[in-house]
C-alpha cells in the first residue's frame, strides 16, 4: 500500500524567454549555456526579484521557463514561433520512460553481446547498427534521463561487458548534453562510448576475471586492448573514425601518463574525454572478481582525485559529478529512521531531498511507500526525514531489479 503519491512532474511545458522578458514568480529551468559557466549553484532559480533577472542577464541571452513552477505569471505562449520545440505541451512519465528506457537497455546490451559473438568468430562488426540503437539511447536521455540514468544501476554479474558498455553509452550521452551537443553529436558520441571496449575481447577471460592482483605480464596484456579496440573497429563494416580514436585513446590522461601512446590533454579529443570518465565512473561502481563495488560517493570521489592528478579533465569531471549530485536515481539510501529506498528522482532544486520508494522499514521489513523528501519535514512527531548513508544493494541485500514493478506502482 502506498499512502502517497508522487508529486506529478508529467505536464512539463517548457518555454524559452530572453532575459529581458523575465519577471518576478518565473522559474527558471535550463539557460543558453551549462550550469557550471554560471555561479548559479542549483540547476534551477526561481526569481525573486529584479537583482535575480539582473544576475542571469550577465551570463545568458535567454532562458527556459518552466510553467508548472512558475508563480503568479501569465506567460504569453503565442510569443513562442509556433512549431517550436520550447512552445510543445509534452506529456513525460517515468512509467513510460522506465519501459522505454528498460527497451533501449536490453536491445543495445544484447548487440553488443552480438558483436561480441562475432569478434570472438572472427567477424567483422556493422558500426551502423552500433548508430541506430545508441540513436534511441539518446531520445531517451532527452526525454527523461532520470529514467535512464536508473538504469544503469541494475547490474548483473555474468553481464559486465554489456552492461558496461551501454552504461558508458548512456554517462557519455548526459555529459555531451550537458555541454550542449546536437543531437547528431550525441549520437555520434553515444556511439564511441558503446563500442570503445571493443578491445577487451581479445583479453583472456583468465586474466579479465582474475580474482587476486595481475602480474606485470598479465597488467601489459591488459594495456593491448586499446590497440586491438582500433584494430577491430578499422575492419568493421560502415566504418565511423571517431570510434577507432576512442577506443585507441580512452585510457590515455591528460597529463600524459596513459597508455598506450603516452598522450597528452591537447592530443586527445573531447569525446576520448569524455568516454574515460564515463568508463572509470561505471568501473568503480561494478563489482568485478578482483575488488568490491564502490558506492557512488566513493566514486565520485576518486574521479575528483584523478582530475585533480590531470589523469581526467578536470572541467568535465566537474560538470559530471555536479550533474549526478549526490543521490542519483537508482542509489539505495539508508534514512535516519532506520528504514531503506531508492532514490526515484532527483529534485533540482534540492538535491539532498529527492523523491524516493522505502522498500524496508526501521526493523528491516519490506514495505513499499513513496516519500517526496523535499515535503516530508518530519517523519515521525521527533524525527526529521534525512538520508544517513548510501548502500552498495548487494551488500544490504537489495536486488534494484525486483523494485522496477513497484517503482510504476508508485509512479502511477
Amino acid at each position: 500500500m502506498y499512502n502517497d503519491k508522487p508529486r506529478r512532474f508529467d505536464y512539463v511545458e517548457k518555454v524559452k524567454l530572453r532575459v529581458g522578458d523575465l519577471r518576478p514568480g518565473m522559474y527558471v529551468c535550463e539557460l543558453d549555456r551549462p550550469w557550471l559557466e554560471t555561479p548559479f549553484l542549483l540547476q534551477g532559480i526561481e526569481i525573486k526579484t529584479d537583482t535575480d533577472i539582473e544576475m542571469i542577464s550577465r551570463y545568458c541571452d535567454y532562458v527556459y521557463i518552466d510553467l508548472e513552477r512558475t508563480k503568479l505569471v501569465r506567460v504569453d505562449l503565442d510569443a513562442v514561433p509556433v512549431g517550436s520545440y520550447n512552445n510543445e505541451r509534452r506529456l513525460v512519465t517515468l512509467e513510460r520512460e522506465i519501459e522505454q528506457a528498460s527497451s533501449a537497455r536490453e536491445s543495445t546490451s544484447n548487440l553488443v553481446k552480438s558483436f561480441i559473438q562475432e569478434i570472438q568468430f572472427g567477424n567483422s562488426v556493422d558500426i551502423q547498427l552500433a548508430k541506430a540503437a545508441v540513436s534511441e539511447c539518446v531520445a531517451t536521455v532527452m526525454r527523461n534521463a532520470d529514467a535512464v540514468m536508473f538504469m544503469t544501476q541494475l547490474r548483473s554479474k555474468d553481464e559486465y561487458a554489456s552492461e558496461h558498455a551501454f552504461n558508458v553509452c548512456i554517462y557519455a550521452i548526459v555529459m555531451g548534453r550537458l555541454l550542449g551537443m546536437r543531437t547528431w553529436e550525441l549520437e555520434n558520441l553515444g556511439t564511441c562510448a558503446l563500442l570503445h571496449d571493443m578491445g577487451t575481447v581479445r583479453v583472456p577471460d583468465a586474466i579479465l576475471n582474475k580474482p587476486g592482483k595481475l602480474s606485470s605480464e598479465e597488467f601489459e596484456i591488459v594495456r593491448m586492448h586499446p590497440g586491438w579496440g582500433k584494430d577491430i573497429l578499422m575492419s568493421g563494416r560502415n566504418l565511423f573514425t571517431g570510434t577507432v580514436d576512442v577506443a585507441y585513446a580512452h585510457h590515455e590522461a591528460i597529463n600524459g601518463s596513459g597508455y598506450p601512446r603516452g598522450l597528452n590533454g591537447t592530443q586527445i579529443n573531447q569525446n576520448s574525454k569524455i568516454v574515460a570518465i564515463a568508463d572509470r565512473y561505471d568501473a568503480i561502481i561494478s563489482a568485478r572478481p578482483y575488488r568490491r563495488a564502490r558506492d557512488h560517493l566513493g566514486a565520485i570521489g576518486v574521479l575528483n582525485k584523478m582530475a585533480t592528478a590531470a589523469q581526467l579533465d578536470m572541467e568535465l569531471t566537474t560538470s559530471f559529478v555536479s550533474y549526478l549530485g549526490i543521490y542519483p536515481p537508482g542509489t539505495v539510501v539508508e534514512l535516519s529512521t532506520g528504514e531503506v529506498a531508492i532514490v526515484l528522482e532527483t529534485n533540482p532544486a534540492n538535491r539532498l531531498k529527492p523523491q524516493i520508494l522505502v522498500i524496508r522499514d526501521g526493523s528491516g521489513q519490506p514495505q513499499e511507500r513513496y516519500v517526496d523528501m523535499s515535503e516530508a519535514k518530519l517523519a515521525t512527531s521527533n524525527q526529521i526525514y534525512r538520508i544517513t548513508k548510501v548502500s552498495q544493494p548487494d551488500e544490504i541485500g537489495v536486488n534494484l531489479g525486483q523494485y522496477k514493478d513497484a517503482i510504476l506502482r508508485a509512479m502511477g
